[in-house]
């Protein structure tokens, strides 16, 4: 079977998207609840307009899933984009679709001309899609302070970052 990449808009794709996030954040010594909460906040405070929302497709079943929309530096809307969350089914990881979906991510960013994305993850995994530590650029995430090397950023193109400063995605609160 192959894997489609696309934009999430079918009718049932909200259910299946919260599904997919449920069983890939969600073990024996944690819910899902956090992550959850991420993708519906989203969902409520984010424009349509401003998302880039992207699901692995399956023979019709979603699994697998990255958000992102523009954020604040410093409290100021700009066009620096948040991921968040990422996520592949647990029955699905392993097989290259986090990474296709993440260079969907950020071929989309890239057409919509945003200058930078930014994430809260794992080195090693985003690393292969172009990601390296935020602070650097001077840009950070104040929930893992300035020098977190899991808050991590990539540049698109020759763009310039909008700024330096403090992160806030677009669903936490001013």
């Amino acid at each position: 079977m192959s894997v489609l990449i696309r934009a999430a808009r079918r009718p049932d794709d909200n259910a299946q998207i919260l599904g997919v996030v449920d069983a890939a954040f969600a073990d024996d010594t944690r819910d899902a609840g956090e992550e959850l909460a991420i993708v519906r906040r989203t969902w409520d405070t984010c424009a349509a307009a401003w998302l880039v929302e992207l699901v692995a497709d399956e023979s019709g079943a979603v699994v697998a899933h990255a958000l992102a929309a523009p954020g604040r530096l410093d409290g100021t809307a700009c066009a620096v984009a948040g991921v968040a969350p990422v996520c592949v089914a647990p029955s699905h990881q392993g097989r290259g679709i986090g990474t296709a979906l993440m260079e969907a991510i950020v071929a989309e960013a890239h057409a919509r001309r945003w200058p930078l994305l930014v994430l809260l993850g794992d080195p090693a995994f985003y690393g292969r899609v172009g990601f390296s530590a935020a602070g650097p650029l001077g840009i950070h995430y104040a929930p893992v302070g300035p020098d977190s090397p899991h808050f991590l950023a990539r540049p698109l193109g020759s763009a310039t970052a909008p700024g330096h400063g403090e992160f806030t995605y677009c669903w936490e609160p001013l």
